[in-house]
């Protein structure tokens, strides 16, 4: 082996959860036959063992469970088997499944053929600074480590970081020194870039705690990351997966999905929208239903392709449809497909949206706005897995699994009898509310910068413009009642119209982000309405305001159809707007 090139410095970071420099007090030796490795452990939160690829402690051997055991990290520590095959056990007894036992530093836990050791990691004061390794070292490692991982099941990462413009090599050095793990290797493959050998199968979390502590910093780096087993078994393999990641990164401006879930290149910042794509990654493993519930243009979509994405369906079809784009009867025919002569102009057979999508995921998005005939039939769809084409007799077998969006109240629909409620339970299996963005504003910098780029890209504007500090603070102050959808559109005109290499408050609408909404009295309300229906009904107020009763263009603002914005001023009671006014 060759010796080391450099040392890295441990440099202090305070992010939540992170590795490797001042560290927690606890770590776990994993015991994998002959194979041991090590799990420092976080400040809080809860580790999951086992085979699947979301398990935070992930050893690929038939007789681990899928999700075998659980670990919470206190106060105080605890360790419970999650209904395994072949059980847990903690200092030598089987623990009943789901109840919680407590951990301390010695304690030997005996998940399947794993043994866990909890220890106390004390790190001595005149601690050996990081090795940064030579890229041939590298290789030799990463050779060792496939052939253990073929014989032992225990899997592992590859991490590639590529550091553009004039962010520091210094800099990136001591954040990965910081935040990975004693254990990992850090290697140098050439002028400002990097490689690592991590431990686990889930890389997506390192990855974004590396790309929120070096945006802290100003660095910018471009990380790609390929995992043993789901992506190559052998080292060129992983290689070039993990630096096929980085030229994707470095083409498009978008990370490739990390354990299934993609943001489109931002960074989530904000701590509920975290929590949220987690939450999303854990849905997308299993086949229930799932209800996207938020505002016009908070995203819904994105969430939608995300859940396909980190699905066992994602290789299989992704069908989107906008049922209120369409009259009830092409509706019909566009969902379910139609056999010829069924209508007129029906010339030919036709498969529907639902059938060819056999085998992936189908996004019914504004589902609110089905008439009650189809929401029937759809019904019948979901209940028989079975799909009928319009003027035909014989249904056909589907597999198809259902995610429906809407920005409407469904529970009050049934109520009133707008929506069925057997379809409602249907299509309900988890619901899913994304916050709106004057309630994520953590995250509008760093949206605002994914915008910008990729509005320049397409308008082939380089370098992209960037924010002046006003711009920015008119942004933040607004509402944003049309969303990541308006903020989007907004930042794309700016684009196109700014002059200089930045983008001023003169570059932005100034009469929209300095508007005062109109406020009505309560009694304008309809009887009874609910707080969200009151917001819904300040917002299309506040567009007809500003549009001057326009009502195409206050739809476009809010991000919904004319048809949508009719039924909207009558469900809310809404006087429409005289031509001529």
């Amino acid at each position: 082996m060759t010796g080391p090139q450099a040392t890295l410095h441990d440099a202090e970071d305070t992010e939540s959860g992170a590795s490797g420099g001042a560290g927690p007090s606890m770590r776990l030796l994993v015991f994998s036959g002959e194979t041991l490795t090590t799990h420092p452990l976080p400040p809080g939160g809860q580790l999951v063992i086992g085979r699947a690829d979301e398990c935070h402690i992930q050893v690929d051997v038939p007789a681990l469970s899928r999700k075998h055991a659980l670990i919470r990290v206190g106060p105080p520590l605890t360790v419970e088997d999650l209904g395994s095959v072949n059980g847990t056990r903690l200092r030598g007894e089987k623990l009943v499944s789901g109840t919680r036992a407590p951990l301390r530093a010695g304690d030997a836990i005996e998940a399947g053929p794993l043994t866990i050791v909890v220890q106390r990691d004390k790190a001595p004061v005149d601690a050996r600074p990081r090795r940064l390794w030579t890229h041939g070292y590298f290789e030799g490692r990463l050779e060792e480590e496939c052939a253990r991982a073929e014989t032992s099941g225990v899997v592992f990462s590859v991490l590639r970081l590529k550091l553009q413009g004039t962010s520091s090599p210094q800099l990136v050095q001591d954040t990965m020194a910081a935040l990975l793990a004693p254990t990992d290797v850090i290697a140098s493959y050439g002028p400002g870039e990097y490689e690592a050998i991590i431990a686990g199968a889930s890389p997506a979390v390192l990855v974004q705690k590396l790309s929120l502590a070096l945006d802290k910093r100003d660095a910018q780096v471009l990380i790609g990351a390929a995992t043993w087993g789901k992506d190559g078994r052998d080292p060129d393999a992983l290689l070039f997966e993990a630096n096929r990641r980085v030229e994707v990164e470095k083409a498009t401006g978008e990370r490739v999905a990390l354990g299934g879930v993609s943001v489109k290149g931002v960074i989530v910042a904000d701590p509920q929208m975290v929590a949220l794509h987690a939450l999303v990654k854990k849905v997308a493993a299993g086949d229930i239903s799932v209800l996207l519930l938020g505002e016009t243009g908070v995203g819904k979509e994105i969430f939608a392709e995300a859940l396909h994405a980190a699905s066992p369906r994602a290789g299989k079809p992704f069908q989107k449809f906008n049922c209120a784009a369409f009259t009830e009867t092409l509706l019909e025919s566009e969902l379910f497909g139609h056999e010829k002569g069924a209508f007129t102009g029906a010339v030919k057979a036709k498969v529907g949206l639902i059938e060819s999508a056999n085998g992936g995921s189908v996004l019914l998005d504004e589902v609110g706005e089905m008439p009650l005939s189809t929401q029937a039939k759809l019904l019948r769809v979901l209940e028989a897995k079975e799909v009928l084409r319009v003027g035909d007799v014989r249904p056909r077998p589907i597999d198809v699994r259902f995610i429906a969006a809407t920005h409407r109240n469904l529970e009050q629909q049934v109520e009133k009898g707008g929506f069925r409620q057997d379809l409602f339970f249907r299509l309900n299996g988890i619901s899913l509310i994304i916050p709106p963005l004057r309630e994520r504003m953590a995250e509008l910098e760093s949206l605002a910068a994914h915008f910008i780029a990729r509005a320049a890209k397409q308008f082939g504007r380089s370098p992209a413009p960037t924010l002046t500090p006003e711009a920015l603070a008119m942004l933040k102050a607004y509402r944003w009642p049309g969303n990541l959808r308006e903020l989007r559109n907004m930042l794309e005109r700016a684009v196109l119209l700014a002059n200089d290499k930045v983008i001023g408050p003169d570059d932005l609408p100034l009469d929209k982000l300095t508007s005062t909404p109109l406020t009505r009295q309560a009694s304008d309300a309809p009887a009874g309405a609910a707080p969200e229906v009151d917001a819904e009904r300040s917002k299309i107020i506040a567009a007809l305001e500003t549009h001057g009763g326009n009502q195409t263009l206050a739809a476009r603002a809010l991000g919904i159809s004319r048809r949508t914005m009719l039924n909207r001023l009558d469900a809310y009671a809404i006087p429409r707007p005289r031509k001529g006014k």
